[in-house]
Formats: structure tokens, C-alpha cells, sequence
């Protein structure tokens, strides 16, 4: 006997495409949420970082009366936080930390600098993924970065 057409077992091809689509589209939502999430960790860890940056530039501050003058430039020329280990390693901080997601003195790494001694200043830079780059520091000068790159 020959079985009929309707009654094999199995799958059609539109019920695979179908299918193949579906998990598609869900693993298009599942990667779109990761990274998103990685994001949003990587720049908790830049607001981590930079809080024990700038706990460690007040001890600084607090043992010498100056802001660390790290910069080749000299005042109100930024340079990368990295050069901070010349005055904070180890005393204050056991490495100077860096960005999650860049290697060390890469244009994305944190930014330091000095202002005017007159002034008592300094600011950091911080480059984030998921939520607007920001600056902070103590008596910040508006044209450091921009005055469009808003305090943390």
C-alpha cells in the first residue's frame, strides 16, 4: 500500500523558514541586550575608577597643597591620567587605573589636568559608552574639553 502525500511525518519548508526566523529575530534582541548591558557595566567601572582617582588626587592635594603637575605641557594641557603613576604610585593608589574597554595612554583613556596653581584645580576626563562622556574634578575651567562636555 502507498500511504498518501498529507500523511508524511515532518516538517514543510515554510514551517523551517518560519522557525529559522523566529530564532533569528530572538537572538538579535539577546545580542542587542548584551551589549548594552556590557555598556552599561564597563562605564560603572569608569565612574569606580575615577572616584578612586580623585580620592587619591585630594590625598595628593591634602599632603602638598597642589594639585599632582604631571603634564609635559605644563597647566591647562591635558594628558593622560596614566601620568599620574609618576606621583601617586604607590603611596596613594597601587596602579593608576585605565579604561575597561582601552589599553594604557590611548586617545579613549582617562584625561588629567591641571589648572593655573592659582586657581587649585584640576579635571578628569572620562570617555563612557552607554550614557554621554563627562568631566569632573575640583573648580573645573569651562574651556577644558569643551564647555558641551557636561560634569559627572
Amino acid at each position: 500500500m502507498h500511504k498518501a502525500w498529507a500523511t508524511k511525518n515532518g516538517f514543510t519548508i515554510i514551517e523551517l523558514l518560519v522557525t529559522i526566523v523566529v530564532i533569528g529575530i530572538l537572538a538579535t534582541i539577546m545580542i542587542v541586550s548584551y551589549t548594552g548591558i556590557q555598556q552599561r557595566s564597563r562605564d560603572t567601572d569608569r565612574g569606580n575608577d575615577i572616584t578612586q582617582l580623585k580620592i587619591a588626587i585630594e590625598k595628593y592635594h591634602a599632603d602638598r597643597s597642589q594639585y599632582p603637575d604631571v603634564c609635559s605641557g605644563g597647566d591647562d594641557v591635558e594628558c593622560a591620567a596614566s601620568s599620574l603613576a609618576t606621583v601617586l604610585v604607590p603611596t596613594y593608589l597601587k596602579v593608576i587605573p585605565h579604561d575597561p574597554r582601552n589599553t594604557a595612554d590611548s586617545a579613549m583613556d582617562y584625561r588629567y589636568i591641571r589648572g593655573n596653581p592659582t586657581t587649585d584645580s584640576y579635571g578628569l576626563l572620562v570617555t563612557n559608552e552607554a550614557k554621554s562622556s563627562c568631566k569632573t574634578g575640583q573648580n573645573i575651567n569651562a574651556s577644558w574639553w569643551t564647555s558641551t562636555v557636561p560634569s559627572c
